[in-house]
């Protein structure tokens, strides 16, 4: 069968290969995507999503919980009473520990979808407000930089300040070399360098642990000696109180501990 094509030499003949062009995942592939970096907060969530979702709930905390009732810390968002004992939870006591009183435990099947849920909703609100304070931020350093007209590809944000991380450098590394003749031996050294700039800002401090109130004591502070018949009112566990009624005339009271005072 005589060649169609009008070629001269096999070659010609040889069909071309068609280029093939990479998926879409490895042409993307080395460049991070454009964002705000992740918060505490988010960080936070999603650690407590993690613990809810992946744990028995029925180990108590070794930390030791928190006994303030709820009087110096917060009141927990998600169980604030124990559903075993009633004792008020403040948010020191972690939902994937049991009751510190009881050992109840706040995670079986219907309680665990409902926190799920709940964390769920609160870290969808966190991502959405962080990315709206991040569009906010790029919004104004447009502006601050007179609204240039962006080239294509670029990111946008290279007037935002992006927030240095505790060990991170507040630029890129520099590098450069030097070229130095030595008058003696008349030879050329080429030496490198490069310059690590120092982050301005200083690493955060460790946050302290808060204070953890105690249990009560297990046994009743109470007075076990009889009433006495002759002073029923008497205050047997503390008897050396004194009642000083106050005082009818302000300025007489000052002038007797005045003198009381010896007159100073």
């Amino acid at each position: 069968m005589p060649w169609t094509s009008s070629g001269s030499i096999t070659s010609d003949r040889i069909p071309a290969r068609q280029p093939t062009t990479a998926p879409a995942k490895q042409q993307v592939k080395g460049k991070s995507q454009v964002g705000p970096p992740k918060s505490k907060a988010i960080s936070a969530l999603e650690t407590r999503l993690h613990n809810v979702e992946c744990t028995s709930g029925k180990e108590k905390d070794p930390k030791g919980s928190c006994f303030c009732l709820a009087r110096e810390h917060g009141l927990s968002t998600y169980i604030p009473l124990c559903y075993g004992c009633s004792l008020v939870l403040c948010n020191l006591n972690l939902l994937h520990y049991a009751c510190p009183h009881c050992g109840e435990s706040f995670l079986d099947n219907a309680r665990r979808s409902a926190i799920v849920a709940q964390i769920l909703e609160e870290l969808r609100r966190q991502v959405a407000k962080e990315e709206e304070e991040w569009n906010r931020a790029i919004e104004e350093a447009r502006k601050a930089e007179g609204a240039f007209p962006m080239l294509p590809g670029a990111s946008g944000t290279q007037g935002v300040h992006r927030p240095a991380g505790k060990g991170t450098a507040t630029g890129p590394q520099s590098s450069h070399k030097v070229l130095s003749l030595n008058s003696t031996t008349k030879k050329v050294t080429i030496s490198s360098y490069t310059n690590t700039p120092i982050s301005s800002r200083p690493p955060s401090p460790t946050p302290e642990e808060p204070r953890r109130f105690p249990p009560p004591p297990r046994e009743i502070s109470y007075v076990k000696q009889p009433p006495d018949p002759e002073h029923p009112w008497k205050n047997i566990q503390f008897p050396d109180l004194q009642y000083i009624p106050p005082p009818k005339d302000l300025n007489t009271h000052s002038r007797q501990q005045w003198e009381r005072d010896g007159g100073h």
